[in-house]
């Protein structure tokens, strides 16, 4: 399967962030795409898979990071490739995404109470005999969801069960009631592979390695009822998985951990630049964010405002404003050498601020020290939260550090 979109003719309506059809074979991303577009530095990707795989080998982690965070087959590929043990996924049609290119071992990290989901999970190792294929429950409601569509194929469902806490999501709410769960789970024929739980909701890395302990427990009450050689305990967002490493650090030696990080491929300007564990342990490595998202100022109605047309359906706002990165005036673009002589001006601290999105426009606040803008310039913006910009994007262009663009991918939502 091709990673690129197949060529458009010339007058053609397009997906937002498909190439220029007449852009030359190798060109500068200004060169290449109608703005507004996504990009991802491909430095970056590899910098980031690479610390994140060594970081869970060095613990003795297994790792299925979230695909759901970018929904792009392409850049699951590259992370199974680099050494994990398949994907997470929060829901079945995303399940299906990574089945349909390959990609067989895959956590459903939610319950699943919809029948023909139930069912699809269910015959996964009919289809496969080597797939491993798992969702959650925390309810007896879930559990007869499971044994009916179980029946319904003749299949096999692998569950784990959720364990939550006061306040948060999904999961039972006490050691008990997991044991209770996992027990009623095994009863009526469904295979309990073992617990897992979501830290990242809690306020801190203490209150997310306490949490993780308490866990644990569960998961050592819970092994009598897993018919397997090792069981499964699966933990991790993005901001805390260094209290799951901690706290795990004593766990059986039949039990395996499956840490499902995802917004590490990407990383952030925002949300997870300032929660990062790598933040916390420079010493385990470091992420850079991949990310940008390039408009044009369209319009500076009065001083100290300009508009870029890039808003709430082309970048993340639901965990912070974009940061402005870099700037390129107009000027340079229209001069000579085009846009991959641009200058990239870095505006000082604090100069230029998103105050606010709309729809399709960006507001900026300039001071007096900031660079001039005017209309024809592009802004390269930094985001917060990789989750929530590339449902945005059907295609998104790879590039290099010179700009040059190297890839145009597909997303799958």
């Amino acid at each position: 399967m091709t990673t690129t979109p197949p060529a458009t003719a010339p007058g053609t309506v397009t997906t937002k962030g498909a190439p220029d059809p007449a852009a030359p074979p190798t060109r500068h991303v200004l060169d290449h795409a109608y703005l507004p577009v996504m990009t991802l530095r491909e430095t970056a990707l590899a910098d980031n898979t690479a610390v994140m795989q060594a970081y869970v080998d060095r613990h003795g982690l297994l790792f299925a990071p979230h695909m759901k965070t970018h929904m792009a087959p392409v850049l699951a590929e590259r992370q199974v490739a680099a050494g994990a043990w398949g994907v997470t996924v929060a829901s079945v049609q995303q399940a299906m995404v990574a089945w349909e290119h390959g990609i067989h071992r895959i956590l459903v990290a939610n319950e699943v109470l919809d029948p023909t989901g139930l069912a699809w999970l269910a015959s996964r190792r009919a289809a496969d005999p080597h797939a491993d294929v798992l969702c959650y429950v925390d309810s007896p409601a879930g559990v007869e969801a499971g044994r009916a569509a179980q029946a319904t194929v003749d299949g096999d469902l692998h569950v784990l069960v959720e364990v939550g806490f006061p306040g948060g999501r999904t999961g039972v709410r006490s050691p008990a009631a997991a044991v209770d769960l996992a027990r009623v789970a095994h009863v009526a024929g469904l295979s309990v592979r073992g617990v897992s739980g979501y830290e990242g909701g809690l306020p801190g890395v203490d209150a997310a390695r306490a949490y993780v302990e308490g866990v644990l427990e569960v998961a050592a009450a819970v092994r009598p009822l897993v018919d397997a050689p090792r069981a499964l305990f699966s933990m991790g967002g993005s901001a805390w998985f260094d209290g799951v490493v901690d706290a795990v650090d004593g766990r059986p030696d039949d039990l395996d951990v499956l840490l499902r990080s995802g917004a590490y491929l990407t990383h952030d300007d925002g949300f997870y630049a300032e929660r990062t564990p790598f933040g916390r342990h420079p010493e385990e490595g470091s992420l850079v964010a991949a990310i940008e998202v390039w408009g044009r100022v369209t319009s500076c109605p009065e001083p100290g405002l300009a508009l870029v047309a890039v808003g709430k359906r082309d970048i993340s706002f639901d965990e912070g404003l974009p940061v402005v990165r870099t700037i390129r005036p107009g000027t340079d673009l229209a001069g000579p050498g085009g846009a991959a002589a641009a200058r990239r001006i870095v505006p000082p601290p604090g100069s230029v601020t998103v105050t606010r999105l709309d729809d399709q426009h960006c507001y900026l606040a300039t001071t007096d020290d900031a660079p001039a803008l005017t209309p024809g310039d592009v802004v390269v913006f930094g985001i917060s939260h990789p989750c929530t910009v590339f449902d945005k994007w059907r295609q998104v262009v790879v590039i290099d550090d010179d700009e040059t663009v190297l890839d145009t991918i597909a997303t799958w939502f």
